[in-house]
């Protein structure tokens, strides 16, 4: 009876530590099922993140969507993102309780990544990132050309290769808890698609650029010109806000083409161009309408204002000897300015009207002058003649 009482706990025993090793594989294999759903769910988040950086064509819009996809399926208390041409410098923080060091972040990028910063070897060569807690630019260690951990690991940086000359650099930190080797190379990964989506929103932004300027003076086309008035026209209209449209038209420049040639003739427009760019503001417009015009459109500028710039402008023209050809040759110019609001103005049509109204009765009033449109009226400035130089 004794033996077979033994035997019986001796089965019972084997029952029960079978049922625990059973019952500790079943928690190990909920607990990998666990771990595989979440490592499923932060797959398709990469994915959706990687797909949303990489489709869009706007910067700012693939910041922020890094800013807020990011931190939803890896654990990160701060974001940092400085990159060079365009500058941009930008930092995000899960809470409020991690303002300062989101700003002392902000302000090692700002150091590294200054906005006068132009050449990408430049960049390369200075490159330096303090890792968290480190105020001193002597303490900071270089940073290397492919991501890293910190030494503590609570930080990563990730080098941003946009093209040879444009390097971006993105910061993470998490202040409780350190990057584990998987999160790392995730991390890794999307730093490779951000430095893709810039690199194509970089190329679209020139694509674009290029589409919207005059072959030959780098300025502002007819079409994108025409976009710029509509933009004003309709601020003006919503907000009140005032803005003036110039019609620049050089004259007697058939002269120049006719006696000195086409090439000295484009001398001339190229020099034109750089002259009214720097005659005005850098929220002005300035471009070229064709041929021999110009159009200046100047936001939140009242009439008083325009009319300061316009003669300005007439007199450096007229002051100034233009390169053509192997000598040199003076111009003038007649400029006529329509302003909104305006009761006569109701459509961007109508403001393009009014100012080439105002430039034809310059040019019918002698040329070189300033004739501002108003309603049945010719207000005018002085005039002046066309010279040729030896």
């Amino acid at each position: 009876m004794t033996d077979k009482t033994s035997e019986f706990e001796a089965e019972l025993r084997a029952v029960r530590n079978l049922s625990q090793e059973l019952a500790q594989s079943n928690d190990l294999l909920a607990s990998e099922r666990d771990e595989l759903k979440q490592w499923s769910r932060n797959l398709l988040a990469l994915n959706h993140l990687t797909q949303v950086l990489t489709g869009s064509l706007d910067s700012e819009t693939i910041v922020q969507s890094l800013f807020t996809g990011l931190a939803t399926f890896i654990p990160l208390d701060i974001i940092g993102l400085a990159r060079t041409e365009p500058h941009l410098v930008m930092t995000w923080s899960r809470s409020s309780v991690f303002t300062c060091e989101e700003m002392q972040v902000r302000a090692r990028l700002l150091r590294h990544f200054p906005a006068g910063a132009k050449s990408g070897a430049h960049v390369q060569q200075s490159l330096r990132l303090a890792q968290a807690g480190v105020a001193s630019g002597e303490d900071c260690a270089s940073l290397s050309s492919f991501p890293t951990l910190g030494d503590d690991r609570h930080t990563m940086t990730i080098p941003l290769p946009i093209t040879q000359d444009k390097q971006g650099l993105l910061h993470l930190e998490r202040r409780q808890g350190t990057f584990t080797e998987a999160e790392f190379h995730v991390l890794s990964t999307v730093g490779t698609s951000l430095a893709l989506a810039f690199r194509n929103a970089d190329t679209h932004r020139q694509i674009q650029e290029l589409a919207s300027r005059d072959s030959l003076t780098g300025l502002l086309n007819r079409r994108a010109l025409e976009e710029v008035l509509a933009r004003e026209f309709k601020a003006g209209s919503r907000y009140s806000a005032p803005a003036c449209f110039l019609l620049v038209d050089l004259d007697y420049f058939k002269v120049v083409n006719d006696q000195l040639g086409h090439l000295a003739g484009d001398q001339v427009l190229t020099s034109m161009a750089a002259l009214m760019r720097k005659a005005v503001r850098d929220i002005d417009a300035v471009g070229r309408y064709g041929g021999e015009e110009f159009w200046i459109v100047l936001p939140h500028t009242d009439l008083d204002r325009a009319l300061v710039l316009a003669e300005r402008l007439r007199r450096q023209i007229e002051c100034q000897a233009f390169e053509a050809g192997e000598g040199g040759v003076r111009m003038t110019a007649s400029i006529g300015i329509a302003h909104i609001p305006d009761v006569a103005i109701c459509s961007v049509f109508d403001w393009i009207a009014a100012a080439d109204s105002a430039l034809y009765d310059a040019k019918a009033l002698g040329r070189n002058r300033v004739v501002v449109h108003v309603l049945d009226q010719v207000v005018s400035a002085e005039s002046a003649v066309l010279t040729l130089a030896a």
